[in-house]
Protein backbone atom coordinates (compact mmCIF):
# COMPACT_ATOMS: atom_id res chain seq x y z
CA UNK A 1 0.00 0.00 0.00
CA UNK A 2 2.58 2.55 0.93
CA UNK A 3 4.45 2.25 -2.75
CA UNK A 4 1.02 2.83 -4.32
CA UNK A 5 0.20 5.83 -2.23
CA UNK A 6 3.64 7.26 -2.01
CA UNK A 7 3.55 7.52 -5.73
CA UNK A 8 -0.15 9.05 -5.97
CA UNK A 9 0.46 11.74 -3.16
CA UNK A 10 4.15 12.54 -5.44
CA UNK A 11 2.17 12.99 -8.54
CA UNK A 12 -0.62 15.79 -6.35
CA UNK A 13 2.39 17.40 -4.99
CA UNK A 14 3.67 18.16 -8.56
CA UNK A 15 -0.42 18.39 -9.68
CA UNK A 16 -0.38 15.88 -12.00
CA UNK A 17 2.39 13.81 -13.79
CA UNK A 18 1.99 16.21 -17.20
CA UNK A 19 -0.08 19.40 -17.94
CA UNK A 20 -4.29 18.51 -18.68
CA UNK A 21 -6.22 20.94 -21.06
CA UNK A 22 -8.93 22.82 -19.96
CA UNK A 23 -12.00 20.71 -18.30
CA UNK A 24 -9.51 17.68 -17.52
CA UNK A 25 -9.01 16.98 -13.72
CA UNK A 26 -6.42 14.48 -12.10
CA UNK A 27 -8.09 11.60 -10.03
CA UNK A 28 -7.49 8.39 -8.62
CA UNK A 29 -8.52 5.65 -10.45
CA UNK A 30 -10.24 4.26 -6.97
CA UNK A 31 -12.74 7.55 -7.42
CA UNK A 32 -13.89 6.42 -10.93
CA UNK A 33 -13.91 2.80 -10.47
CA UNK A 34 -16.46 0.16 -8.73
CA UNK A 35 -15.70 -2.34 -6.40
CA UNK A 36 -16.12 -6.19 -7.73
CA UNK A 37 -18.03 -8.36 -5.99
CA UNK A 38 -15.29 -11.87 -4.38
CA UNK A 39 -16.93 -14.79 -4.05
CA UNK A 40 -16.08 -18.58 -4.17
CA UNK A 41 -18.21 -20.75 -7.18
CA UNK A 42 -17.48 -23.56 -5.92
CA UNK A 43 -19.55 -22.35 -2.49
CA UNK A 44 -22.25 -20.22 -3.78
CA UNK A 45 -22.11 -21.31 -7.68
CA UNK A 46 -22.18 -24.63 -7.69
CA UNK A 47 -24.39 -25.66 -10.17
CA UNK A 48 -24.00 -22.93 -12.91
CA UNK A 49 -21.50 -22.66 -15.95
CA UNK A 50 -18.84 -20.14 -15.93
CA UNK A 51 -16.63 -18.67 -18.33
CA UNK A 52 -13.21 -18.58 -16.06
CA UNK A 53 -10.39 -16.62 -17.05
CA UNK A 54 -6.96 -16.88 -16.39
CA UNK A 55 -3.92 -15.62 -17.78
CA UNK A 56 -3.41 -18.00 -20.58
CA UNK A 57 -6.86 -17.04 -21.54
CA UNK A 58 -5.76 -13.63 -22.94
CA UNK A 59 -3.85 -13.09 -26.33
CA UNK A 60 -2.81 -10.13 -28.05
CA UNK A 61 -4.86 -8.06 -25.23
CA UNK A 62 -8.06 -10.25 -26.33
CA UNK A 63 -9.80 -12.94 -24.44
CA UNK A 64 -9.91 -15.88 -26.70
CA UNK A 65 -9.30 -18.99 -24.38
CA UNK A 66 -12.07 -18.84 -21.00
CA UNK A 67 -12.41 -22.19 -19.76
CA UNK A 68 -15.66 -23.16 -19.19
CA UNK A 69 -16.38 -24.78 -15.83
CA UNK A 70 -19.23 -25.38 -13.30
CA UNK A 71 -18.68 -23.78 -10.14
CA UNK A 72 -18.00 -26.93 -8.27
CA UNK A 73 -15.19 -27.34 -10.73
CA UNK A 74 -13.90 -24.01 -10.80
CA UNK A 75 -10.05 -23.26 -9.78
CA UNK A 76 -9.91 -22.03 -6.66
CA UNK A 77 -8.30 -18.92 -7.75
CA UNK A 78 -11.75 -18.47 -9.64
CA UNK A 79 -13.39 -15.66 -7.66
CA UNK A 80 -13.66 -12.58 -9.17
CA UNK A 81 -17.53 -12.15 -10.90
CA UNK A 82 -17.12 -10.09 -13.87
CA UNK A 83 -19.17 -8.30 -16.49
CA UNK A 84 -18.76 -7.16 -19.86
CA UNK A 85 -16.67 -3.78 -19.86
CA UNK A 86 -14.33 -4.50 -16.52
CA UNK A 87 -10.88 -3.96 -17.68
CA UNK A 88 -9.11 -7.15 -16.39
CA UNK A 89 -5.26 -5.99 -15.21
CA UNK A 90 -2.72 -8.85 -14.85
CA UNK A 91 -1.51 -7.94 -11.64
CA UNK A 92 1.78 -10.93 -12.29
CA UNK A 93 4.36 -9.79 -14.19
CA UNK A 94 2.98 -6.35 -14.72
CA UNK A 95 3.88 -5.59 -18.42
CA UNK A 96 1.91 -4.38 -21.61
CA UNK A 97 0.50 -8.03 -21.86
CA UNK A 98 -2.65 -10.02 -20.13
CA UNK A 99 -4.53 -6.27 -20.41
CA UNK A 100 -8.11 -7.04 -22.00
CA UNK A 101 -11.88 -5.89 -21.69
CA UNK A 102 -14.40 -7.97 -20.75
CA UNK A 103 -15.91 -8.47 -24.24
CA UNK A 104 -19.77 -8.00 -24.59
CA UNK A 105 -21.57 -11.82 -25.24
CA UNK A 106 -19.54 -13.59 -22.84
CA UNK A 107 -22.00 -15.38 -21.31
CA UNK A 108 -21.27 -15.85 -16.76
CA UNK A 109 -17.45 -14.73 -17.00
CA UNK A 110 -15.63 -15.22 -13.58
CA UNK A 111 -11.94 -14.10 -13.47
CA UNK A 112 -8.80 -15.47 -11.85
CA UNK A 113 -7.25 -13.43 -8.46
CA UNK A 114 -4.66 -12.73 -10.57
CA UNK A 115 -6.22 -9.52 -12.10
CA UNK A 116 -6.89 -6.52 -10.88
CA UNK A 117 -10.93 -5.95 -12.04
CA UNK A 118 -11.40 -2.22 -13.07
CA UNK A 119 -15.09 -1.74 -13.14
CA UNK A 120 -15.96 1.54 -14.18
CA UNK A 121 -18.31 3.97 -12.63
CA UNK A 122 -20.30 6.92 -13.97
CA UNK A 123 -17.45 8.78 -14.30
CA UNK A 124 -15.01 6.94 -16.56
CA UNK A 125 -15.36 5.40 -20.05
CA UNK A 126 -15.23 1.38 -19.88
CA UNK A 127 -13.10 1.96 -23.10
CA UNK A 128 -11.36 5.02 -22.68
CA UNK A 129 -10.27 3.47 -19.08
CA UNK A 130 -9.05 0.00 -20.72
CA UNK A 131 -7.35 2.61 -22.99
CA UNK A 132 -5.12 4.28 -20.17
CA UNK A 133 -4.16 0.94 -18.40
CA UNK A 134 -2.97 -0.16 -22.43
CA UNK A 135 -0.24 2.86 -22.03
CA UNK A 136 3.44 2.53 -21.21
CA UNK A 137 3.15 5.49 -18.61
CA UNK A 138 0.56 3.85 -16.57
CA UNK A 139 2.71 0.35 -16.90
CA UNK A 140 5.93 1.88 -15.96
CA UNK A 141 4.38 3.77 -12.84
CA UNK A 142 3.02 0.13 -12.10
CA UNK A 143 6.77 -1.36 -12.39
CA UNK A 144 8.67 -0.49 -9.21
CA UNK A 145 5.48 -1.48 -7.23
CA UNK A 146 5.94 -5.15 -8.26
CA UNK A 147 6.84 -7.36 -5.09
CA UNK A 148 7.69 -11.13 -4.91
CA UNK A 149 9.88 -13.34 -7.14
CA UNK A 150 7.51 -15.96 -7.70
CA UNK A 151 6.40 -14.20 -10.20
CA UNK A 152 6.28 -10.68 -9.02
CA UNK A 153 3.26 -9.12 -8.56
CA UNK A 154 0.97 -5.56 -7.08
CA UNK A 155 -1.89 -5.51 -5.14
CA UNK A 156 -5.53 -4.22 -6.31
CA UNK A 157 -4.69 -1.78 -4.15
CA UNK A 158 -1.78 -0.28 -5.48
CA UNK A 159 -3.53 -0.16 -8.67
CA UNK A 160 -6.18 1.51 -7.85
CA UNK A 161 -3.85 4.21 -5.80
CA UNK A 162 -3.01 5.59 -9.14
CA UNK A 163 -3.77 8.75 -11.22
CA UNK A 164 -5.87 8.87 -14.36
CA UNK A 165 -5.95 12.24 -16.28
CA UNK A 166 -9.77 12.69 -16.48
CA UNK A 167 -11.20 14.17 -19.55
CA UNK A 168 -14.99 15.52 -19.53
CA UNK A 169 -17.01 12.22 -19.78
CA UNK A 170 -18.27 13.34 -23.69
CA UNK A 171 -14.99 13.53 -24.31
CA UNK A 172 -13.80 10.67 -23.27
CA UNK A 173 -16.29 8.94 -25.72
CA UNK A 174 -14.63 11.47 -28.65
CA UNK A 175 -10.82 10.22 -27.58
CA UNK A 176 -11.52 6.34 -27.15
CA UNK A 177 -13.54 6.39 -30.76
CA UNK A 178 -10.58 8.04 -32.26
CA UNK A 179 -8.39 5.57 -30.47
CA UNK A 180 -10.21 2.60 -31.83
CA UNK A 181 -10.43 4.14 -35.16
CA UNK A 182 -6.94 4.40 -35.58
CA UNK A 183 -5.93 1.43 -33.93
CA UNK A 184 -8.25 -0.87 -36.51
CA UNK A 185 -6.02 1.14 -39.22
CA UNK A 186 -2.87 -0.35 -37.18
CA UNK A 187 -4.46 -3.91 -37.29
CA UNK A 188 -4.41 -4.02 -41.00
CA UNK A 189 -0.55 -3.25 -40.82
CA UNK A 190 -0.19 -6.52 -37.72
CA UNK A 191 -2.49 -9.26 -39.50
CA UNK A 192 0.04 -8.91 -43.14
CA UNK A 193 2.99 -9.60 -40.70
CA UNK A 194 1.37 -12.30 -38.49
CA UNK A 195 0.61 -13.68 -41.73
CA UNK A 196 4.18 -13.31 -43.02
CA UNK A 197 5.37 -14.73 -39.41
CA UNK A 198 3.71 -17.83 -39.84
CA UNK A 199 4.83 -18.38 -43.46
CA UNK A 200 7.97 -18.17 -42.40
CA UNK A 201 7.21 -20.55 -39.73
CA UNK A 202 5.83 -22.88 -42.00
CA UNK A 203 9.09 -22.99 -44.11
CA UNK A 204 11.43 -23.32 -41.56
CA UNK A 205 9.22 -26.53 -40.10
CA UNK A 206 9.25 -27.75 -43.62
CA UNK A 207 12.99 -26.72 -44.52
CA UNK A 208 14.25 -28.72 -41.24
CA UNK A 209 11.26 -31.79 -41.80
CA UNK A 210 13.65 -32.10 -45.48
CA UNK A 211 16.84 -32.28 -43.42
CA UNK A 212 16.28 -34.55 -41.37
CA UNK A 213 14.59 -36.66 -43.71
CA UNK A 214 17.17 -36.73 -46.11
CA UNK A 215 15.21 -35.05 -48.55
CA UNK A 216 16.83 -31.82 -48.45
CA UNK A 217 20.41 -33.50 -50.09
CA UNK A 218 18.66 -36.04 -52.27
CA UNK A 219 20.35 -34.57 -55.31
CA UNK A 220 23.63 -34.80 -53.19
CA UNK A 221 23.26 -38.21 -52.43
CA UNK A 222 23.09 -39.28 -56.42
CA UNK A 223 26.28 -36.89 -57.07
CA UNK A 224 28.57 -38.29 -53.79
CA UNK A 225 29.45 -41.56 -52.89
CA UNK A 226 29.23 -42.74 -48.91
CA UNK A 227 32.76 -42.92 -47.67
CA UNK A 228 31.87 -42.89 -43.96
CA UNK A 229 28.14 -44.32 -42.75
CA UNK A 230 26.10 -43.24 -40.05
CA UNK A 231 26.90 -46.81 -38.85
CA UNK A 232 30.30 -45.75 -39.24
CA UNK A 233 30.10 -42.67 -37.28
CA UNK A 234 28.48 -44.30 -34.56
CA UNK A 235 31.18 -47.05 -33.68
CA UNK A 236 33.73 -44.40 -34.50
CA UNK A 237 32.04 -42.25 -31.40
CA UNK A 238 31.52 -45.69 -29.19
CA UNK A 239 35.59 -46.36 -29.51
CA UNK A 240 36.44 -42.69 -28.47
CA UNK A 241 34.04 -42.71 -25.72
CA UNK A 242 35.46 -46.17 -24.42
CA UNK A 243 39.17 -45.03 -24.97
CA UNK A 244 38.39 -42.18 -22.62
CA UNK A 245 37.62 -44.44 -19.89
CA UNK A 246 34.70 -44.16 -17.32
CA UNK A 247 34.26 -40.89 -15.93
CA UNK A 248 34.81 -40.31 -12.44
CA UNK A 249 33.84 -37.35 -9.87
CA UNK A 250 30.62 -35.86 -8.19
CA UNK A 251 27.57 -36.38 -10.01
CA UNK A 252 27.92 -37.73 -13.43
CA UNK A 253 25.42 -40.33 -13.99
CA UNK A 254 26.43 -42.99 -17.36
CA UNK A 255 23.92 -44.30 -19.80
CA UNK A 256 24.43 -45.64 -22.73
CA UNK A 257 20.36 -45.81 -24.40
CA UNK A 258 20.36 -47.13 -27.99
CA UNK A 259 17.57 -47.90 -30.41
CA UNK A 260 16.41 -51.09 -29.98
CA UNK A 261 13.16 -50.71 -32.17
CA UNK A 262 13.76 -49.07 -34.77
CA UNK A 263 10.14 -50.68 -37.28
CA UNK A 264 8.26 -47.50 -35.75
CA UNK A 265 10.67 -44.97 -37.49
CA UNK A 266 10.49 -43.31 -40.70
CA UNK A 267 13.03 -45.21 -43.20
CA UNK A 268 16.38 -43.31 -43.43
CA UNK A 269 18.02 -42.93 -46.72
CA UNK A 270 21.20 -45.38 -47.29
CA UNK A 271 23.99 -44.71 -45.33
CA UNK A 272 21.92 -43.07 -42.17
CA UNK A 273 21.52 -44.77 -39.18
CA UNK A 274 19.32 -43.53 -36.22
CA UNK A 275 20.75 -43.20 -32.45
CA UNK A 276 20.45 -41.68 -29.60
CA UNK A 277 21.97 -38.71 -27.59
CA UNK A 278 24.19 -41.30 -25.42
CA UNK A 279 25.54 -42.94 -28.52
CA UNK A 280 26.74 -39.34 -29.56
CA UNK A 281 28.17 -38.31 -26.44
CA UNK A 282 32.28 -38.61 -25.80
CA UNK A 283 31.59 -38.68 -22.11
CA UNK A 284 28.88 -38.87 -19.28
CA UNK A 285 26.17 -35.85 -19.08
CA UNK A 286 25.71 -33.97 -16.36
CA UNK A 287 23.02 -31.73 -14.42
CA UNK A 288 24.18 -28.53 -13.97
CA UNK A 289 24.78 -26.97 -10.02
CA UNK A 290 22.05 -24.77 -7.82
CA UNK A 291 23.92 -22.33 -5.69
CA UNK A 292 21.82 -18.95 -5.01
CA UNK A 293 24.13 -16.32 -7.03
CA UNK A 294 23.70 -12.22 -7.58
CA UNK A 295 23.44 -10.26 -10.33
CA UNK A 296 26.75 -8.49 -9.72
CA UNK A 297 30.31 -9.91 -8.79
CA UNK A 298 31.58 -11.19 -7.05
CA UNK A 299 31.80 -14.88 -8.05
CA UNK A 300 31.62 -17.69 -10.70
CA UNK A 301 29.63 -16.55 -14.06
CA UNK A 302 26.58 -19.07 -13.86
CA UNK A 303 24.20 -18.96 -16.84
CA UNK A 304 20.89 -18.39 -16.40
CA UNK A 305 18.10 -20.58 -18.67
CA UNK A 306 17.60 -17.72 -20.84
CA UNK A 307 21.04 -17.79 -21.55
CA UNK A 308 19.62 -20.97 -24.08
CA UNK A 309 18.35 -18.96 -27.08
CA UNK A 310 16.87 -19.98 -30.74
CA UNK A 311 20.15 -17.96 -31.99
CA UNK A 312 22.40 -19.58 -29.40
CA UNK A 313 24.27 -19.06 -26.39
CA UNK A 314 23.74 -15.69 -24.88
CA UNK A 315 26.52 -15.00 -22.22
CA UNK A 316 25.05 -11.91 -21.17
CA UNK A 317 21.98 -13.79 -19.58
CA UNK A 318 24.39 -14.72 -16.37
CA UNK A 319 24.15 -14.31 -12.90
CA UNK A 320 27.20 -14.69 -10.18
CA UNK A 321 27.30 -17.95 -8.12
CA UNK A 322 30.69 -18.60 -4.90
CA UNK A 323 31.96 -21.17 -6.18
CA UNK A 324 34.80 -22.96 -4.80
CA UNK A 325 37.79 -23.17 -7.38
CA UNK A 326 38.42 -26.66 -7.51
CA UNK A 327 34.45 -27.11 -8.59
CA UNK A 328 34.40 -25.19 -11.44
CA UNK A 329 35.86 -27.64 -14.01
CA UNK A 330 33.28 -29.51 -13.52
CA UNK A 331 30.34 -27.31 -14.50
CA UNK A 332 32.37 -25.52 -16.75
CA UNK A 333 30.55 -25.10 -19.90
CA UNK A 334 33.07 -26.34 -22.68
CA UNK A 335 33.22 -25.83 -26.45
CA UNK A 336 31.84 -29.40 -27.91
CA UNK A 337 29.45 -29.41 -25.20
CA UNK A 338 25.63 -29.88 -26.14
CA UNK A 339 23.54 -27.62 -23.68
CA UNK A 340 19.73 -28.85 -23.29
CA UNK A 341 17.32 -26.93 -21.09
CA UNK A 342 15.38 -29.74 -18.57
CA UNK A 343 12.65 -27.87 -16.98
CA UNK A 344 10.87 -24.27 -18.14
CA UNK A 345 7.29 -23.22 -17.73
CA UNK A 346 7.02 -23.12 -21.56
CA UNK A 347 6.14 -26.31 -23.94
CA UNK A 348 8.07 -24.85 -27.15
CA UNK A 349 11.03 -24.38 -24.44
CA UNK A 350 11.45 -27.00 -22.28
CA UNK A 351 14.52 -29.21 -23.81
CA UNK A 352 15.61 -26.87 -25.99
CA UNK A 353 19.40 -26.95 -26.90
CA UNK A 354 22.02 -25.42 -28.10
CA UNK A 355 25.20 -26.67 -29.33
CA UNK A 356 28.94 -24.48 -27.90
CA UNK A 357 31.17 -24.06 -31.12
CA UNK A 358 33.24 -22.12 -29.13
CA UNK A 359 33.78 -19.82 -25.52
CA UNK A 360 36.71 -17.65 -24.08
CA UNK A 361 35.19 -17.15 -20.72
CA UNK A 362 34.38 -19.05 -17.52
CA UNK A 363 30.92 -19.96 -17.15
CA UNK A 364 29.45 -22.59 -15.68
CA UNK A 365 25.67 -24.21 -16.28
CA UNK A 366 22.35 -24.41 -14.23
CA UNK A 367 20.76 -26.89 -12.43
CA UNK A 368 18.12 -26.59 -14.98
CA UNK A 369 20.26 -27.38 -17.97
CA UNK A 370 22.10 -30.77 -18.92
CA UNK A 371 25.11 -30.89 -20.44
CA UNK A 372 26.30 -33.64 -23.25
CA UNK A 373 29.87 -33.50 -24.18
CA UNK A 374 30.30 -33.71 -28.35
CA UNK A 375 32.67 -34.12 -30.74
CA UNK A 376 33.98 -30.29 -31.78
CA UNK A 377 32.72 -30.94 -35.31
CA UNK A 378 29.56 -29.47 -37.02
CA UNK A 379 28.95 -32.49 -38.67
CA UNK A 380 28.08 -33.92 -34.75
CA UNK A 381 27.57 -31.48 -32.76
CA UNK A 382 26.03 -28.57 -35.08
CA UNK A 383 23.47 -31.81 -36.50
CA UNK A 384 22.48 -32.73 -33.14
CA UNK A 385 21.10 -29.28 -32.09
CA UNK A 386 19.67 -28.93 -35.83
CA UNK A 387 17.26 -32.37 -35.26
CA UNK A 388 16.57 -31.31 -31.58
CA UNK A 389 15.23 -28.01 -32.10
CA UNK A 390 13.48 -29.23 -35.37
CA UNK A 391 10.02 -29.87 -35.31
CA UNK A 392 10.80 -33.97 -35.47
CA UNK A 393 13.07 -33.88 -32.44
CA UNK A 394 10.33 -31.14 -30.31
CA UNK A 395 7.43 -33.33 -31.29
CA UNK A 396 9.28 -36.12 -29.36
CA UNK A 397 10.34 -33.59 -26.75
CA UNK A 398 6.69 -32.91 -26.19
CA UNK A 399 5.28 -36.00 -25.48
CA UNK A 400 8.27 -37.00 -23.13
CA UNK A 401 7.85 -33.86 -21.07
CA UNK A 402 6.37 -33.99 -17.76
CA UNK A 403 4.66 -31.42 -15.67
CA UNK A 404 5.29 -30.86 -11.92
CA UNK A 405 3.82 -28.06 -10.42
CA UNK A 406 3.12 -26.17 -13.64
CA UNK A 407 6.70 -26.98 -14.72
CA UNK A 408 7.47 -29.09 -17.62
CA UNK A 409 10.65 -31.38 -17.23
CA UNK A 410 12.43 -33.49 -19.36
CA UNK A 411 15.18 -36.30 -17.34
CA UNK A 412 17.98 -37.94 -18.61
CA UNK A 413 16.13 -40.85 -18.89
CA UNK A 414 13.60 -38.72 -20.90
CA UNK A 415 16.54 -37.26 -23.12
CA UNK A 416 17.76 -41.13 -24.08
CA UNK A 417 14.87 -42.13 -25.40
CA UNK A 418 14.91 -39.00 -28.25
CA UNK A 419 15.79 -40.65 -31.89
CA UNK A 420 18.32 -38.62 -33.80
CA UNK A 421 18.33 -39.65 -37.45
CA UNK A 422 22.60 -40.17 -38.29
CA UNK A 423 23.54 -38.99 -41.82
CA UNK A 424 27.23 -39.99 -43.24
CA UNK A 425 29.52 -36.72 -41.65
CA UNK A 426 29.56 -35.53 -45.32
CA UNK A 427 26.27 -35.47 -46.22
CA UNK A 428 25.37 -33.85 -42.35
CA UNK A 429 28.17 -31.00 -43.29
CA UNK A 430 26.00 -29.96 -46.56
CA UNK A 431 22.82 -30.31 -45.18
CA UNK A 432 23.60 -27.96 -42.20
CA UNK A 433 25.06 -25.81 -44.98
CA UNK A 434 22.12 -25.66 -47.12
CA UNK A 435 19.92 -25.16 -43.63
CA UNK A 436 22.23 -22.08 -42.27
CA UNK A 437 22.10 -20.18 -45.59
CA UNK A 438 18.15 -20.89 -46.03
CA UNK A 439 17.69 -19.79 -42.40
CA UNK A 440 19.86 -16.82 -42.63
CA UNK A 441 17.63 -15.28 -45.26
CA UNK A 442 14.63 -16.35 -43.10
CA UNK A 443 16.53 -14.83 -39.61
CA UNK A 444 17.13 -11.67 -42.08
CA UNK A 445 13.31 -11.42 -43.22
CA UNK A 446 11.95 -11.88 -39.59
CA UNK A 447 14.56 -9.04 -38.21
CA UNK A 448 12.74 -6.66 -40.82
CA UNK A 449 9.26 -7.99 -39.40
CA UNK A 450 10.38 -7.78 -35.69
CA UNK A 451 11.63 -4.14 -37.02
CA UNK A 452 7.76 -3.06 -38.19
CA UNK A 453 6.24 -4.52 -34.75
CA UNK A 454 8.11 -2.24 -32.63
CA UNK A 455 7.53 0.50 -35.29
CA UNK A 456 4.14 -0.31 -34.70
CA UNK A 457 4.42 -0.51 -30.82
CA UNK A 458 6.20 2.57 -30.40
CA UNK A 459 3.04 4.24 -32.76
CA UNK A 460 0.21 2.62 -30.57
CA UNK A 461 1.85 4.41 -27.36
CA UNK A 462 2.48 7.49 -29.27
CA UNK A 463 -1.82 7.70 -30.12
CA UNK A 464 -1.94 6.81 -26.37
CA UNK A 465 0.31 9.54 -25.35
CA UNK A 466 -1.30 11.85 -27.16
CA UNK A 467 -4.53 11.16 -26.43
CA UNK A 468 -4.27 11.42 -22.50
CA UNK A 469 -2.35 14.43 -23.00
CA UNK A 470 -5.52 16.25 -24.76
CA UNK A 471 -3.97 16.00 -28.10
CA UNK A 472 -6.07 13.69 -29.74
CA UNK A 473 -9.25 15.29 -30.27
CA UNK A 474 -10.46 18.85 -30.05
CA UNK A 475 -12.00 20.25 -26.59
CA UNK A 476 -15.72 21.52 -26.42
CA UNK A 477 -16.40 24.13 -23.88
CA UNK A 478 -19.69 23.27 -23.88
CA UNK A 479 -18.52 19.53 -22.24
CA UNK A 480 -19.41 19.20 -18.63
CA UNK A 481 -16.02 19.64 -16.58
CA UNK A 482 -14.47 16.23 -15.36
CA UNK A 483 -14.29 18.20 -12.00
CA UNK A 484 -17.48 19.19 -11.63
CA UNK A 485 -18.49 15.36 -12.78
CA UNK A 486 -16.62 13.78 -10.14
CA UNK A 487 -18.19 16.21 -7.77
CA UNK A 488 -21.69 15.20 -9.14
CA UNK A 489 -20.96 11.89 -8.82
CA UNK A 490 -19.45 12.11 -4.84
CA UNK A 491 -22.40 14.03 -3.76
CA UNK A 492 -24.41 11.60 -4.94
CA UNK A 493 -23.05 8.22 -3.81
CA UNK A 494 -23.23 9.99 -0.48
CA UNK A 495 -26.80 11.10 -0.67
CA UNK A 496 -27.04 7.22 -1.64
CA UNK A 497 -25.11 5.65 1.21
CA UNK A 498 -27.06 8.14 3.11
CA UNK A 499 -30.50 6.45 2.48
CA UNK A 500 -29.03 3.18 2.64
CA UNK A 501 -27.49 3.58 6.25
CA UNK A 502 -31.16 5.11 7.43
CA UNK A 503 -33.23 2.17 5.80
CA UNK A 504 -35.35 0.21 8.81
CA UNK A 505 -34.53 -2.97 8.73
CA UNK A 506 -36.94 -5.58 7.63
CA UNK A 507 -37.63 -7.54 11.28
CA UNK A 508 -38.31 -3.79 13.08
Amino acid sequence: MEAGVALRDRHHDAEGPWELPQGWCWAVLDQVVESVQTTDPRKYLSDQPFHYIDLGAIQQGVIVGPQTVVGSAAPSRARQVVRPGDTLFSCVRVYLRNIALVPEGLASPIASTAFCVLRPSEAIDADYLHYFVQSRRFIEWMMPLQRGNSPPAVLDIDVKAQLVPLPPYREQLRIAARISQLFAEIAEGDRAMAEAHRDLEKFRSALLKAAVTGELTKDWREANPVTESGHDLLDRIAKLRSARGPAKGRGRRSTSAEVRNETDLPTLPEGWAWATIDQLKLSDQRNGISIAGSVAPPGVKAMRLDALTSRGLDLDAVRFIPLPEDRISDYRVNAGDLLISRANGSADLVGRAVYVREIDQTVVFPDTIIRYPLDRSEQQGGWAELVWNSPFGRSQIRRLAKTTAGILKISQRDISQVKIPMPPPAEAAEIIRRVSESLATADDTLALLDAEAADVARLKQSILKAAFEGQLVPQDPADEPASALLARISVAGTSTARKARGRPRKDQ
